[in-house]
């Protein structure tokens, strides 16, 4: 993935982290697990982490990455083998753990049938684990990669007046990722549904610091 985002992107990100960083914001479920291969990096990742203060714009296979050549969105899938697409666009502040913004998703089963779909919206940053700026891939300091996870709200489409409260996990295997860390996103819909399995190589994902 970070090959592939690497070829695509190079240029393309280069001239939008010299001022056109903007793209259109999408007008917004019991804890998370944490993947073993991050928590044993842990010593690491915090030391990143510790060090990476500021507000960041997260793009997840939005107008930005879909303009890059990728598809729209990134996925994960639970254990029943249900697929969720999301789609998202915000920002985070790490030292106030503030975040903003949000998107769509779509829910799905195993043989493609859809079950759900809606808007979410960030209510807060739980955790930031930076993997440190995009320098090593050659792009502009200001990218960066890591894993992000956001309080969000989900709200059905067919069901407005519902609002369900999830996790949503954000991983960019841009900088320098942990062994084993893979490009994608995953979702727990508190009580209804873990999403907690990446699918790789369904889309792409960045964060800009602003």
């Amino acid at each position: 993935m970070r090959n592939r985002f690497l070829g695509l992107t190079v240029i393309a990100l280069v001239t939008v982290a010299c001022g056109q960083t903007g793209s259109p914001s999408p007008s917004a479920p019991s804890t998370l697990s944490q993947p073993a291969n991050i928590a044993g990096n842990s010593a690491v990742i915090g030391t990143l982490s510790a060090h990476e203060v500021g507000t960041f714009a997260y793009h997840v296979g939005d107008a930005l990455i879909q303009g890059l050549g990728f598809p729209p969105g990134n996925q994960a899938m639970a254990e029943n083998g249900d697929v969720v697409t999301v789609i998202g666009t915000g920002t985070f502040d790490v030292a106030a753990k503030s975040a903003t913004g949000g998107g769509t998703f779509v829910h799905k089963t195993s043989g493609g049938t859809t079950v759900g779909s809606g808007t979410w919206a960030a209510s807060e940053l739980v955790t930031f684990q930076s993997y440190g700026n995009a320098v090593p891939q050659g792009l502009p300091p200001t990218f960066f990669g890591g894993r992000v996870a956001l309080n969000v709200l989900l709200t059905p489409t067919a069901n407005p007046s519902v609002h369900r409260p999830a996790i949503l996990q954000i991983e960019c295997a841009l900088g320098h990722p942990p062994g084993g860390a893979v490009e994608g996103v995953r979702l727990n819909v508190r009580d209804v549904i873990n999403f907690n399995k990446t699918v790789p190589e369904s889309g792409a994902n960045v964060y800009i610091k602003e």
